[in-house]
C-alpha cells in the first residue's frame, strides 16, 4: 500500500475515536495526524490514548474551527513529513467507515492530481433530515453557480496529492465553510474533482456532530453564493453606466445614421461597453474570482468575451427590434440579462482561470 497520511480534526471526541484509529490500522493505514481543536483538559485522556496508538496529536489551546484545524494539520505535514502519496481527511465522529477511508486512499494514491470526495447516498433511510435537506439545497445551488453537481458538498472524507498542499493552505475559511471554499477553489483552478460512493453511519441521529444545522448551513450557503453576489453587485454598477450611455447614443446617433439601424446600435453598444469594461475587469479579478495568478492573457480573454457579448447583445437587439417591433431599450435589458449568467460562467471557467 502506498504511504498515505490520515488527518483527523477533532473536537471533544468520545471513545469511538481510538477504536476508529485501530480499525484504520487493520487496513494498513498507520500514518495519522489528529488535531485537537481546543477540546479541553477533560478530553486529554483520549488524545493520550491516540498517541499511544501511534498518532501524532497537535493541539489548539482553544476552539478555532474545522478549517483552522485542517490547515494546522496541513502545515505540520508539509513541514515535517515527506514521501507520501496523498493526504486523506476524515471526521472523528464515527461517520466514515475504515473500509471507505481505505478505498479513497487507494483511489487518491493512483490519481493524486485531483481532489477526491467520499460522497454519501442521501436516498437511503436513516439519514437525518437536517443532513438531507441541507445537502440537497447546497448541491443544487452549487451546480447552478459553478457548473458541477456534487451530491455531497459537505463531506469531510476527502483526499488529495502533495502538489495541492499549498493551494489547500492558501484557501480562506476557518470553520465548516472552509470545505466549501476548497471545492470552489478547485473548480475555478480546474483541479479535477472526483467522487466515490461511501457508506455513512448516523449514530443516535448524528448527535455527535458539531455541525450546527442552521448557523453552519447558512455559513456554507453564504460561501456558495458570495462570489455570485459580488459579481452581481459589480455588474449592477457597470450595467448602470452601460445602459445610460447606450440609451443616450441610441437617440443621438439616430439623426445622423438614419436607415443604418444595425451600425447605429453596434456603435452605441460598443461605446457603452468600453466604458464599463475596465472597471468590471479589475473588480471581478480582485474581488470576485480572486485568482491572483491568471494563466495566459486574462485581459485579452476578458476583452474577447466582452466583444462576443457585445455582438450577441447588438445582434439580439437588432433582430428583435426588426422582427417584433419591440422597443430597443427594453430589448437591451432582456438580452443583457440573459448574457449576464453566460458571462459569469465564462469568466469563472476561462477568463480568470489560474
Amino acid at each position: 500500500m502506498k504511504r498515505n497520511i490520515i488527518l483527523i480534526p477533532s473536537l471533544e471526541p468520545d471513545e469511538r475515536l481510538p477504536v476508529y484509529v485501530r480499525e484504520l490500522n487493520r487496513y494498513g493505514i498507520f500514518h495519522m495526524v489528529v488535531v485537537d481543536d481546543g477540546s479541553g483538559k477533560e478530553y486529554g485522556r483520549i488524545f493520550e490514548e491516540l498517541e499511544r496508538e501511534g498518532c501524532t496529536v497537535l493541539h489548539h489551546g482553544e476552539n478555532q474551527g474545522k478549517g483552522c484545524a485542517l490547515k494546522t494539520g496541513y502545515r505540520y505535514i508539509k513541514e515535517n513529513l515527506s514521501g507520501y502519496s496523498s493526504v486523506i481527511t476524515a471526521d472523528s465522529d464515527g461517520q466514515h467507515m475504515a473500509e471507505d477511508v481505505y478505498r479513497l486512499a487507494m483511489a487518491a494514491g493512483d490519481r493524486p492530481d485531483g481532489l477526491w470526495l467520499g460522497v454519501r447516498d442521501f436516498k437511503k433511510a436513516g439519514v437525518p433530515p437536517k443532513s438531507l435537506i441541507g445537502n440537497r439545497i447546497t448541491s443544487l445551488v452549487f451546480a447552478g453557480l459553478y457548473g458541477k453537481y456534487i451530491p455531497d458538498t459537505q463531506t469531510g472524507l476527502r483526499a488529495f496529492g502533495p502538489k495541492l498542499m499549498d493551494q489547500m493552505l492558501d484557501i480562506k475559511g476557518d470553520r465548516f465553510e472552509y470545505e466549501t471554499q476548497v471545492l470552489i477553489s478547485c473548480i475555478r483552478s480546474k483541479v479535477p474533482v472526483r467522487t466515490i460512493p461511501i457508506e455513512t453511519v448516523y449514530e443516535k441521529g448524528n448527535e455527535g456532530t458539531h455541525f450546527h444545522a442552521i448557523w453552519d448551513s447558512l455559513a456554507v450557503m453564504k460561501v456558495v453564493v458570495s462570489g455570485f453576489m459580488k459579481f452581481f453587485s459589480i455588474s449592477i454598477v457597470s450595467t448602470a453606466v452601460d445602459m445610460a450611455v447606450a440609451w443616450v447614443l441610441f437617440d443621438l446617433l439616430r439623426t445622423v445614421m438614419e436607415g443604418q439601424d444595425f451600425l447605429r446600435i453596434m456603435l452605441a453598444t460598443a461605446a457603452a461597453r468600453c466604458m464599463s469594461m475596465s472597471f468590471n475587469y479589475v473588480m471581478n479579478k480582485n474581488f470576485v474570482f480572486q485568482q491572483g495568478r491568471v494563466k495566459g492573457h486574462g485581459l485579452a480573454r476578458y476583452a474577447l468575451l466582452s466583444g462576443v457579448n457585445m455582438l450577441l447583445s447588438a445582434g439580439g437587439i437588432y433582430l428583435l427590434h426588426r422582427m417584433l417591433g419591440l422597443d430597443e431599450k427594453l430589448i437591451k435589458m432582456v438580452c443583457d440579462a440573459c448574457l449576464f449568467v453566460f458571462s459569469y460562467h465564462m469568466q469563472q471557467r476561462w477568463v480568470f482561470c489560474s
